[in-house]
């Protein structure tokens, strides 16, 4: 995993140079940081380990158990997220079937609205008519086809932008 984490900060470090800044930090130096600032992080929390022989046996279990629930926690934290990320990779499958079902149905109505005006009628037909009633509301235009298409295709452009992208967290 080492490799890659520091492949990834060498990509990083040379962005501001391809963009025609310069850095305040040679890459090399920055990388050398980045890496060093891992390794901190990997050794911070870990228990600290007292040479056996300056221990009895009382307390080189004690210690034993010490390490194996350090490394219980690591491994059920490591499971947990595995777990979490499993979730959210079916859940923005289910939210993107329900976003694409959504804009589909904005796209039928929108076509039938189309269908509708296009086969003409009365002058009746083609005005714009909002009724409001107790048992609900009426709506017909002779461009709610265009109303309809407009916002299915909103929706989904939001999707897209603020919903939709990954981005990589390092």
């Amino acid at each position: 995993m080492r490799p890659v984490v520091v492949m990834l900060l060498m990509g990083l470090c040379c962005v501001p140079l391809a963009m025609g800044q310069e850095a305040s930090v040679a890459p090399d130096g920055r990388i050398a940081e980045m890496v060093k600032a891992l390794d901190e992080e990997e050794t911070r929390f870990a228990p600290v380990m007292i040479d056996p022989a300056r221990l009895d046996e009382q307390g080189r279990a004690s210690q034993r158990r010490a390490l194996q629930a350090y490394y219980d926690y690591r491994s059920e934290g490591f499971d947990h997220r595995r777990r979490v990320f499993a979730w959210q990779l079916l859940s923005s499958k289910i939210i993107f079937l329900l976003v694409v079902s959504l804009v589909g149905v904005g796209i039928y109505f929108s076509w039938l609205q189309f269908r509708q005006g296009f086969k003409g009628g009365s002058d009746a037909d083609t005005r714009t008519t909002l009724e409001a009633s107790p048992s609900g509301i009426k709506l017909s235009s002779p461009v709610l086809g265009v109303i309809i298409l407009t916002l299915s295709l909103l929706f989904f452009y939001l999707y897209l932008v603020y919903v939709y992208p990954i981005e990589e967290i390092l």
